[in-house]
């Protein structure tokens, strides 16, 4: 058995190593936490959730726009569900800061493909970016008769969807919605 130190010198070794043993996993922790953190806030800047589930995208425009995509039993030939809709809401058109004035351009990529899918076919035309003008809180198609807006109007809190008429992606390609503006 060892005898008592009465001089304390062992035990305030003791104690240093382990505030020092602290010390050290607190710095290691934040430093790891912090570099979670920081990666957790750039993939959640704008990033979209996968296509069963609804898309929300930040545009340059506003921030707070929600698109949910709706498919389309196809059964023909090869029976298949088809990206056929595109449901917009919270789009604020109630000033020209906001998306009031400017052309929404909408394309779907696939899970890999940094090429955009082609949205809608009419003949010999292909679309892979669907365009919507915005302007005195009425959206407006600018592809013709490719697509077409359902229903909408309004200028704040601006809803409408947009509908393809004849579709071309089925809905098990489509990956992501991207939603850019520009004046």
């Amino acid at each position: 058995m060892e005898p008592e130190n009465t001089s304390g010198k062992k035990s305030a070794a003791k104690k240093n190593n382990l505030r020092a043993l602290m010390g050290v996993a607190t710095i290691a922790g934040v430093a790891v936490l912090g570099s979670t953190l920081a990666a957790n806030i750039s993939l959640n800047d704008g990033a979209a959730v996968e296509f069963g589930q609804g898309v929300q995208v930040a545009s340059a425009c506003d921030n707070a726009i929600t698109l949910t995509p709706k498919t389309i039993f196809i059964n023909g030939s090869t029976p298949s569900f088809m990206l056929s809709t595109i449901s917009f809401s919270g789009v604020d058109a109630s000033s020209t800061t906001t998306c009031q004035g400017k052309t929404l351009s909408l394309s779907a990529y696939g899970e890999s493909s940094s090429t955009p899918l082609q949205l809608a076919t009419s003949n010999a035309t292909a679309l892979t970016t669907a365009t919507i003008g915005i302007t005195s809180g009425t959206p407006t198609s600018t592809a013709g008769t490719l697509i077409g807006v359902v229903t909408g109007g309004g200028t704040s809190a601006l809803g409408f969807e947009l509908g393809f008429s004849t579709p071309s992606a089925t809905s098990g390609a489509v990956y992501k919605l991207t939603l850019q503006s520009t004046n």
